[in-house]
């Protein structure tokens, strides 16, 4: 995956953000089947709460590209069900193909998974890759032009 360096303002992770990759890695390697949709990637999120409690979700690969959805939605589903709101954290972890030599990677939010986490909490952070390793910035600032 190509990063750049850290935007202006990205920020360390600190242990507790460091755990919620581990969470959001543990349930991409749970739900990971690499015969459904011929290992199609797997990625998993998880999101944390001003609390700290922690709901994880799973993308669903689908036959039709538009039916696939982000693991992020699957995550902040899990939250709302709960009753969950004010949002800490979010991050997303991409499991290897069967084919790959690599491990469990942070992935950046897709534009339209900001939007979506934006839409619940504009100061919830995003945890995404860098060229320094993982950082952390709020959703809002990684939506420059979002209100138009």
């Amino acid at each position: 995956m190509d990063v750049g360096p850290p935007p202006a303002g990205a920020e360390a992770l600190s242990e507790a953000d460091r755990r919620l990759v581990d969470r959001a890695r543990e349930a991409t390697e749970t739900a990971f089947d690499s015969d459904h949709f011929d290992g199609a990637h797997m990625v998993g999120a998880a999101v944390r709460t001003a609390g700290g409690e922690v709901f994880t979700g799973v993308s669903q690969p689908a036959s039709v590209g538009r039916a696939s959805v982000c693991a992020e939605p699957s995550a902040l589903s899990a939250a709302r069900i709960a009753g969950a709101s004010d949002f800490d954290a979010s991050v997303a972890v991409r499991h290897p193909l069967p084919d790959e030599d690599r491990d469990f990677e942070v992935v950046t939010a897709c534009g339209v998974c900001r939007e979506l986490l934006c839409d619940y909490d504009e100061s919830c952070a995003v945890v995404f890759p860098t060229t320094d390793g993982p950082r952390k910035a709020s959703v809002e600032s990684l939506l420059p032009t979002r209100h138009w």
